[in-house]
């Protein structure tokens, strides 16, 4: 024990956590994920293309044609855009359209958190066993994979809260088979219209294969749960498709043969090369961190009983969501994490026989990550706010030229108040075999909460293509006509449309572009985007400290 250890102990707040652990679950997962929600522009590469279809769906788009900065945007169906956008109407003000927009992400995953907490409560061997469901969404929260995407606003996080709806409903299907199938249904159908067809499919294969591992559902009824599953899943999948093909055909092959099958199959003009069928082997080492390691655990203390509901459901989601998305072209991080949601349920069963020594070593290892991390995040918060210590400033500053220092004293109190909340929670919880992911849970939630309550302006700083865009608006001439663009990706349209309130046409595909007098070019420093006669230069900038991209405005020459 650590020396005067027992000054910090209150055993009130001890017997509190010790009779209460789902509250104190609850707590840590509503302060992870606010943390960092409000307070900053959307970020690219991803959150700014997203948003810029929910910024348009909230100036009254289609939802059944998603646009962007004036364009079909089709690489999801619409559900997570609409759900933001509501979330958008309803808090702006007083909060930005951004900020409001991104708290959808609470109820995804406040879903995901219950789900996953009741799963893991359900598929308990019997009504004896302790209850430690509330671990599973502590694992699941202390992931390292998820603390980025959690905090943006991308439909993968709809995807997240599908395969936890998955999980319950097959748990629950083998004593409830009708109304286990109905969820599974929805789960399928929530999964498609997020993130489209990929993760719909994991579902439906999954619920399809789990009679070959798991005793439970090799009954008759387990038919009855996929026919329940069927009816519902069915219209949920449809709706949207064939009202995009009432509305357009071309635009419903676009999205078929492109955005989905060109991505599952390497088929159409978004094909590439196919990436490793081994890619996610090795991103899932550190990006399913703490989850992996003690879901393998808990499969060899559990080896003799893998045909049981606690084992089977969640290793058939993670072999079905891992084969599905190995064999795909197109390969990324993002598309990992419906994985994370089995492998945390994984490593549920796997707690109680964990062994001293690495519970012990686990423990002591998240005590000393996090005591390093969070006193970092202290140390350049000194540096880039108070220029302490100076030569640690100057290199913040030359990293991000421009950042203006932003000290508010709530927030340092908040910050204050989540390091000193979770150095008591470390004293104030008795040693158990939960306590080791109790540690690293906390740690994690204080780490979220004080770097985006101290460090949120700086990076902004980095992220923000706001200061740029008011440079751009502000050179424009003021009797200017439309403006074309060249090379102009999708998140700066997006945030031009939303800064701005300009859309420019793409000189690459639209003909009405070629009559535009002003084009807006992106490039790099060494030249790439310029233009020659008969194109006069009125702007160059770029974000502060953004040595790659640059971007160009130009005006046609009158005599042209």
């Amino acid at each position: 024990m650590i020396f005067g250890a027992q000054r910090l102990r209150f055993e009130p707040v001890t017997a509190l956590i010790e009779r209460w652990p789902a509250l104190m679950t609850a707590l840590l997962c509503a302060l992870w994920m606010i943390s960092g929600l409000v307070g900053h522009d959307p970020w690219k590469p991803q959150e700014a293309a997203i948003f810029g279809v929910v910024f348009q769906l909230m100036q009254g788009g289609d939802w059944v044609v998603p646009m962007l900065a004036g364009e079909p945007f089709l690489r999801h169906p619409p559900l997570y855009y609409l759900f933001a956008a509501g979330f958008g109407h309803v808090l702006s003000p007083p909060l930005a359209p951004h900020d409001a927009a991104r708290l959808v992400n609470v109820v995804f995953g406040g879903l995901t958190f219950w789900l996953i907490a009741g799963t893991a409560t359900r598929s308990r061997p019997s009504p004896a066993t302790p209850d430690t469901g509330w671990i599973a969404p502590l694992l699941l929260l202390g992931c390292v994979g998820l603390l980025l995407p959690a905090h943006q606003l991308i439909p993968d996080n709809g995807l997240i809260t599908a395969f936890a709806l998955g999980a319950w409903a097959l748990t629950i299907s083998t004593s409830r088979p009708f109304f286990g199938g109905a969820a599974l249904g929805a789960a399928i159908g929530l999964a498609f219209l997020t993130r489209g067809v990929g993760g719909a499919l994991m579902l439906a294969v999954a619920g399809v294969a789990l009679p070959a591992l798991s005793a439970g559902h090799r009954h008759r009824h387990h038919l009855s749960t996929l026919i329940a599953a069927l009816f519902v899943a069915a219209p949920l999948v449809a709706i949207w498709p064939l009202a995009l093909h009432a509305r357009d055909p071309a635009l419903f092959a676009e999205w078929l043969y492109n955005n989905e099958l060109g991505r599952l199959l390497g088929l159409g003009r978004l094909a590439s090369e196919r990436d490793s069928p081994f890619y996610y082997l090795g991103v899932l080492p550190w990006f399913a961190f703490p989850a992996l390691p003690f879901a393998a655990w808990s499969l060899y203390a559990g080896r003799r009983a893998l045909t049981s509901v606690a084992y089977a459901v969640p290793l058939v989601l993670f072999a079905t969501a891992l084969i599905v998305s190995s064999v795909a072209h197109d390969a990324r991080e993002l598309y990992a994490l419906p994985m994370l949601v089995p492998l945390a349920l994984l490593a549920v069963p796997g707690v109680a026989s964990l062994r001293r020594s690495p519970a012990y070593l686990f423990f002591w290892f998240s005590i000393t990550f996090f005591v390093f991390f969070i006193a970092v995040v202290w140390f350049y918060w000194l540096a880039v706010d108070f220029g302490v210590p100076v030569r640690v400033s100057k290199h913040m500053a030359n990293m991000e030229p421009g950042y203006i220092p932003v000290r508010s004293a709530a927030l340092t109190l908040i910050a204050i108040g989540l390091t000193a909340a979770w150095v008591l929670l470390m004293f104030n919880v008795r040693r158990s075999p939960q306590r080791p992911f109790v540690a690293w849970a906390s740690g994690t939630t204080a780490f979220v909460g004080v770097l985006m309550t101290l460090m949120v302006a700086w990076v902004d700083n980095a992220k923000s293509y706001r200061g740029m865009i008011d440079s751009f608006a502000a050179a424009l001439p003021v009797d200017h006509g439309c403006i074309a663009s060249i090379s102009l990706g999708e998140s700066q349209r997006a945030l031009l449309h939303y800064f701005a309130g300009i859309t420019t046409l793409r000189y690459e595909t639209a003909g009405a572009a070629e009559r535009c007098d002003l084009v807006l070019t992106q490039g790099n420093k060494d030249g790439s985007g310029t233009m020659t006669s008969p194109w006069q230069l009125l702007w160059e900038g770029q974000r502060p400290g953004d040595h790659r991209e640059r971007y160009r405005l130009y005006r046609r020459k009158p005599e042209a």
